[in-house]
């Protein structure tokens, strides 16, 4: 019922637009509602090396962060709590101001680095939705993993499913191209087999780390137990796997929402308030997965 009052939206995609053009006059209808909640996942600072652009899309520089908070606040926005924006909408509360919320999905290591000092330096509330399998370390991180075999190869070559595949990754559209490619097949398949697949596309890469890349990129049970301490620091669960729920029987989707809530809270000794969907769109959620939410 919220989505009449409330979208969510990647800030990384929005505030350039408000910033740089009067774009904000062409969406203003989209967000006129009660509110908004941003949804960020990594803080990096600015790097002159190429990268796959489907994953630096994921990232703002820290400047970028504090820009956004400044901007919001001089113009009049009030930047609440995932838990105060809940309450507006069920309550119903006569606000003054439009209402902005800061989320963070998946739960990265720089969540703590750059992200949370500049919360801090301004009294900002934030949530961070944690995929668990990430701070227990059991994640594979492929996508990245995916993005510098291909930035640091000019030929990769695998059997997949029975079939030779053979790219030339020669100059960057290239990289660019083969990396989508990739990128599919991992995807485009049973879950059961997921972890099968990335093997497969590995495999002849045997000097790769999956379990070293994570626990680099991946924020640890104790980074988040000390945010989980600051009333600014909301953690909410974002289930286990990360996997698409409508692909999942419903038993698993079970699991994954009630596993993911219950390592959460037995790691932080807090109740898990909120829930995130890993992929939010019709293609992935319906309404199975909002009533077993």
């Amino acid at each position: 019922m919220y989505s009449k009052f409330i979208k969510r939206t990647t800030a990384s995609v929005l505030f350039p637009l408000l910033f740089y053009t009067r774009s904000y006059l062409l969406s203003k209808p989209f967000y006129s509602g009660l509110g908004s909640i941003l949804m960020f996942h990594r803080v990096c600072p600015n790097s002159s090396k190429r990268r796959i652009r489907s994953n630096s899309g994921l990232e703002v520089t820290p400047e970028y962060l504090e820009s956004t908070i400044n901007f919001l606040r001089q113009n009049d926005y009030e930047i609440v709590s995932l838990s105060r924006a809940a309450q507006i909408l069920n309550t119903g509360d006569n606000v003054k101001k439009k209402f902005v919320v800061f989320t963070f999905d998946d739960g990265y290591a720089d969540n703590y680095t750059h992200a949370y000092p500049i919360f801090k330096k301004h009294e900002v509330p934030f949530t961070i939705y944690v995929t668990t399998q990430l701070p227990d370390g059991d994640a594979i991180l492929w996508w990245y993993l995916l993005e510098e075999l291909i930035l640091n190869e000019n030929l990769i070559e695998f059997e997949f499913s029975g079939r030779q595949y053979q790219y030339s990754c020669d100059n960057f559209w290239e990289k660019e191209s083969t990396y989508h490619d990739i990128h599919r097949l991992i995807l485009n398949g049973p879950i059961d087999a997921f972890n099968e697949r990335i093997q497969q596309i590995f495999k002849n890469y045997d000097n790769i780390n999956f379990q070293e890349r994570t626990s680099n990129l991946a924020l640890s049970w104790k980074q988040i137990r000390e945010m989980s301490e600051d009333d600014l620091v909301e953690i909410g669960a974002h289930t286990i796997n990360h996997h698409a729920l409508n692909k999942l029987p419903e038993v698993a989707v079970q699991e994954e929402m009630e596993g993911s809530r219950d390592r959460i809270e037995s790691e932080i000794g807090k109740k898990v308030e909120h829930f995130c969907y890993p992929f939010g769109t019709q293609n992935e959620v319906g309404e199975r997965e909002f009533r077993i939410a």
